[in-house]
């Protein structure tokens, strides 16, 4: 057996927001969120095991998904991964994550990676939003001219993230700006700043790509307009 690390892309993933999740299956009890769980779980199979290079782990609120690196391949790996956040979004879940080029290995079971290290990095540091933030050096070894593929979004805080929303927009487009309607609706006036700073961001990013208006009013009385 070759137990040697090579070259791969490397993503991980993380559910937002599953915590409160788990807290709540605990104390009601009913079902709902380990439903829901259970289904992204099967989903994320169904997307991403149809590719054969592709190898996932998923534990808890985390999901690791690589695959060899080859140049050409990234485009198809990173919209793989916009299907994944399309279908959290339309459950009115969010995900935030890191992409990486690194050495990596895995047999199902165990996993050694300088690529996980490096994607979970950009995850837990960089990434902040519900958005699946690529590694600049990603970027720079993929596209050193700087022509970016219409995948990937440049936000004005320097960083580059998969267009998710942009990739998936003329599929079911209704249930899309549905399950973004009722998301920020229902989290944009949370008390946890945290968690109001992350749906104001996908209100932000639904405006941009979709024009939609969903970006609440940052100042109100005294003297504004």
């Amino acid at each position: 057996m070759n137990t040697s690390t090579k070259i791969h892309f490397v993503a991980f993933l993380d559910i937002l927001g599953f915590k409160a999740m788990v807290d709540e299956e605990v104390r009601v009890g009913s079902g709902k969120y380990l439903d829901k769980l259970l289904r992204c779980h099967q989903k994320c199979s169904d997307i991403f095991e149809p590719d054969s290079t592709l190898r996932i782990i998923q534990f808890s609120d985390s999901i690791v998904i690589s695959r060899p690196y080859e140049a050409s391949k990234f485009v198809q790996f990173v919209t793989s991964i916009a299907e994944y956040q399309r279908y959290l979004l339309d459950e009115q879940l969010l995900c935030r994550g890191g992409v990486a080029v690194n050495q990596h290995f895995t047999n199902g079971t165990f996993t050694f990676s300088a690529g996980l290290i490096d994607a979970y990095d950009v995850e837990s540091k960089t990434a902040r939003y519900p958005r699946v933030v690529i590694k600049p050096d990603v970027i720079d070894l993929i596209y050193p001219d700087g022509k970016l593929p219409v995948e990937v979004v440049k936000e004005d805080d320097g960083l580059f993230f998969i267009d998710y929303i942009g990739i998936t927009k003329n599929r079911n487009p209704r249930i899309l700006r549905n399950a973004i309607k009722n998301t920020v609706n229902s989290l944009k006036n949370s008390k946890n700043p945290s968690v109001r700073e992350k749906v104001i961001w996908l209100a932000n990013y639904s405006d941009a790509i979709l024009k939609t208006n969903h970006t609440p009013p940052k100042f109100q009385g005294g003297s504004v307009l």
